[in-house]
């Protein structure tokens, strides 16, 4: 039988996306590269099958994000779908045509909240039930010298990981949570309790609906329901006449999605399957998301698939495709028309990075010819010595994925720490930073508010009132450190709090540099009061960095400290001013699914983005997206004193010919 090829608006297909749009195949995975049109491709195929006759509203297009159904349906568009059938089209995320499916099997529809601070109440009195349930065996494993409200941020990721992986209904229906069952989870029993006590709070105490449902509560819920055949997705609730089913992004799936697809595809017996992903773009790692489902999971739970390539990306040059390539160890060409600038640095210290990062940006600053520039950091201590050097250009920038260092908790309680010992509040001159500066101060402190006029207040609501109150001046920010932050905080804590203090009364630099970290031991305090292993790691890498910038300015205490508020200033205001930078400093993970003009990387040295211990795939990965976020100039750097075996992305590849290499060093940063 001939098949009539749809053809698409405003673009021409490449040979590989033309064989996979004309495909027809029961199940079709294409494992794609970065860059290489993989939404296009995939508005292609669903072209070809309306113009096969398929009704619009029997095609289902399941995503993991918003953002990428918005990309969806602009490449549709691109390539020509009229309004009206893109309209008729059922393009959603996994959560929310999982709302959807419940509303229809539980009658009803569950309220659904979209703030932590909503959800945090609820997860406060999970941590109170869990703690006093009767005939606890293990009550010595609850016990948390934080109170249940610095808690919260650390269990509801750690909740997103449980759900994910769907760790809990894939355990035994007789086997008991224990402390060595928590571990073996790579979990510990205060957070499995907890989890246990808040779901409970979370599904059970209405008979028909939940109480509320969280992000990803939607997708988990139906997953549960379908695993533990409380749902039978063949009586109705998931047939829905499809003749095709297409995911998007599918690298970013998790167990609880793909127990969702599963079902849909086992109601919809005559629909087709085309899922396209990047098995190298998978970095979520911790929410459950593996390639696995790309590959055997699929084959095993649902079917032998056939497997097309997209291998030419359209966004980079093909020298840029040889790095990814080599990196990834997978066939990688490009449009021969594309030309991306990559350059080497080797640095010869952090510091040394930091101000060719700065030198950089300046230069993009002053330039047209280049859109936009990322500097995509591995952790986010990273920013501490390149926003330092920005601030000293005067180059304006702004953060995605974190905050600006400046402003992050451990770095706010160390500016609290200098704003008391020495009086000194400039920074701090509106009520809303003087707020979060005590915030910061009372959660490492472990310091509850202790008020007689409060007292019948929860502790949530005495700390609200009585922070607002104390942020009114800088004299009575001063004051409610003393009286709350110091009088209140743990023993442990003061010790060190205080320690710091009179270190920061000398004014003495040389002191400083010597015992600032032993006195404040970061780490320590951080462990009291959180619980995942590398926010606590975070905490003492962004005070390290911070302590070291003041250290390396070679000036007193008092006027490094001043000259860092200075500049924080300057930097917003000139951040207010713009509107929108061109600069900004982003997580790898913030600039997943986007592309720039121009991307930094810094840190590629062994130790710096990839340190002993961690998950070595997690991190070729994350590598992966980065570089292949640039469209026009990469520009990259490492510790010149490490051999370059050990810190190019492909072990080969950053000797070719195609990259440039260059050594900066403190006196001489210059531009390629």
């Amino acid at each position: 039988m001939n098949d009539v090829a749809f053809v698409p608006d405003a673009i021409t297909p490449s040979a590989e996306q033309r064989a996979i749009q004309m495909r027809r195949a029961r199940y079709l995975l294409v494992q794609a590269n970065a860059g290489a049109a993989k939404t296009t491709t995939l508005a292609l195929r669903i072209g070809q099958a309306l113009l096969r006759g398929a009704p619009p509203e029997s095609i289902l297009v399941l995503t993991c994000t918003e953002p990428a159904v918005l990309a969806l349906h602009r490449q549709l568009a691109l390539v020509g779908i009229e309004p009206d059938v893109l309209r008729l089209l059922r393009v959603q995320t996994f959560e929310s045509f999982s709302l959807a499916a419940l509303q229809h099997f539980e009658g009803g529809e569950a309220r659904v909240e979209i703030s932590r601070e909503r959800v945090k109440p609820y997860v406060i009195r999970a941590i109170g039930r869990a703690q006093t349930l009767p005939h606890e065996r293990y009550p010595e494993d609850l016990a948390s010298a934080s109170t249940a409200s610095e808690l919260v941020e650390g269990l509801l990721r750690s909740f997103d990981y449980i759900k994910g992986r769907m760790l809990v209904e894939r355990l035994d229906e007789d086997e008991c949570m224990t402390p060595a069952l928590a571990q073996d989870l790579g979990l510990d029993y205060f957070t499995m309790r907890v989890r246990s006590c808040y779901e409970h709070l979370r599904r059970d105490a209405h008979p028909d609906l939940p109480e509320f449902r969280f992000s990803g509560d939607g997708c988990y819920d139906l997953a549960r329901k379908l695993a533990s055949g409380e749902v039978d997705a063949r009586d109705g609730l998931l047939r829905l006449n499809l003749s095709l089913v297409c995911v998007d992004e599918m690298h970013d799936l998790n167990r609880v999605a793909f127990e969702v697809l599963k079902a849909v595809l086992a109601a919809n017996p005559r629909a087709a399957f085309v899922g396209v992903g990047d098995r190298d773009q998978v970095i979520h790692s911790q929410t459950g998301a593996e390639a696995g489902f790309m590959a055997e999971h699929f084959e095993h739970e649902i079917g032998v698939a056939e497997v097309l390539p997209l291998t030419t990306t359209r966004r980079f040059s093909p020298a840029l495709a040889g790095h990814a390539g080599a990196l990834a160890r997978k066939p990688y060409s490009a449009d021969p028309e594309l030309r991306t600038d990559i350059v080497l640095e080797a640095c010869a210290t952090a510091r040394v990075t930091a101000e060719l990062v700065a030198q950089l940006a300046a230069q993009h600053r002053d330039q047209d010819a280049l859109g936009n520039l990322r500097v995509l950091l591995r952790h986010p201590s990273q920013s501490v010595l390149i926003e330092h050097a920005l601030q000293k250009l005067t180059v304006p920038y702004s953060c995605d994925g974190f905050s600006p260092y400046l402003e992050r908790p451990e770095i706010l309680l160390v500016r609290g720490l200098y704003l008391y010992a020495r009086g000194d509040s400039y920074g701090f001159e509106d009520h809303a930073s003087r707020v979060r500066l005590l915030e910061a101060m009372l959660f490492y402190a472990g310091a509850k508010i202790d008020s007689l006029e409060l007292r019948n207040r929860d502790a949530t609501e005495a700390q609200r009132i009585a922070v607002n109150q104390g942020a009114v001046s800088a004299e009575s920010t001063r004051t409610f450190i003393e009286a709350h932050v110091l009088r209140s905080a743990t023993q442990f804590a003061r010790l060190r709090l205080l320690a710091a203090i009179q270190n920061l009364q000398a004014d003495d630099a040389d002191r400083f540099g010597a015992g600032f970290m032993s006195d404040l031991d970061p780490k320590a305090l951080a462990s009291r009061v959180l619980v995942r292993k590398e926010d606590i790691l975070q905490v003492r890498d962004n005070v390290h960095a911070f302590f070291r910038t003041v250290v390396d300015e070679g000036l007193s205490v008092d006027r490094a400290f001043r000259m860092i508020s200075d500049m924080d200033v300057t930097r917003r205001r000139a951040v207010m001013a713009a509107r929108r930078s061109r600069v900004v400093l982003s997580s790898i993970e913030a600039s997943k699914g986007l592309e720039f003009d121009h991307v930094v990387i810094p840190g590629l040295s062994q130790g710096e983005f990839a340190g002993p211990g961690v998950d070595r795939a997690q991190e070729r990965n994350l590598l992966y997206v980065a570089m292949t976020r640039a469209r026009r100039r990469l520009n990259s750097a490492k510790s010149s004193t490490l051999p370059p075996r050990k810190v190019t992305w492909s072990h080969r590849a950053s000797c070719q010919a195609s990259c440039t290499h260059r050594t900066a060093s403190a006196a001489s940063t210059s531009s390629p």
